[in-house]
């Protein structure tokens, strides 16, 4: 059993989750207030008090790609990440971390609670329409990002883009909104949103 420490609207948890029950894990869901994530329990598990942070009989995890990557990793009969040496599983790990070091510190400046000068955020608006352009190659004529089924890659890198789309940022790349609302309609995709009690575009 898998127990996921979840604050409500923070949307990274949902990957967690999402990964989870695409691979059929049971799994509890903990929900903490602000003042929660900041209270010495939780400062114990993650240093920054922060969301996801995955527990299990070895102890807890944190960062929300490492848990994803960790969760298909525990679970391999599951099939969400190639085989151990496998160029597939290099293009995974490509994507997932093309995700964190690419696309999210271009996106992150143009979340709506974000103050940023006029300015810096037209630079982060060029800087990730560059970044979505290389996803958008990736994706034409392809269902998923990497081989013919879902993978963690398309968990990591599909809710952040889900994001991207959903706050309005997707326009021109049609592979990409596609590929977006494929991974929406998926059930276990439906199930990660309700279970973190958070509206479906995060």
């Amino acid at each position: 059993m898998f127990r996921l420490y979840h604050r409500p609207m923070a949307g990274r948890p949902v990957r967690a989750a999402w990964i989870l029950e695409e691979a059929g894990a049971p799994f509890e869901i903990v929900r903490l207030s602000m003042d929660e994530t900041r209270a010495d329990d939780h400062l114990e598990r993650h240093p920054l008090g922060r969301v996801p942070v995955l527990e299990d009989d070895d102890g807890v995890l944190y960062e929300s790609a490492a848990v994803c990557l960790h969760i298909a990793d525990s679970l391999p009969e599951a099939g969400l990440i190639p085989p151990l040496g496998s160029h597939e599983r290099g293009l995974v790990y490509q994507w997932v971390l093309f995700a964190m070091t690419e696309i999210e510190p271009a996106f992150l400046p143009l979340l709506p609670n974000r103050t940023t000068e006029p300015a810096a955020a037209d630079a982060a608006r060029a800087l990730l329409r560059e970044r979505l352009a290389v996803l958008e190659r990736a994706l034409e004529g392809r269902t998923f990002l990497v081989g013919d089924d879902v993978t963690v890659a398309d968990v990591v890198v599909g809710s952040l883009a889900a994001d991207i789309v959903g706050l309005g940022h997707g326009d021109g790349f049609p592979a990409i909104a596609a590929w977006v609302e494929r991974l929406e309609a998926r059930p276990a995709r439906a199930r990660a949103v309700a279970a973190a009690g958070i509206p479906a575009a995060a």
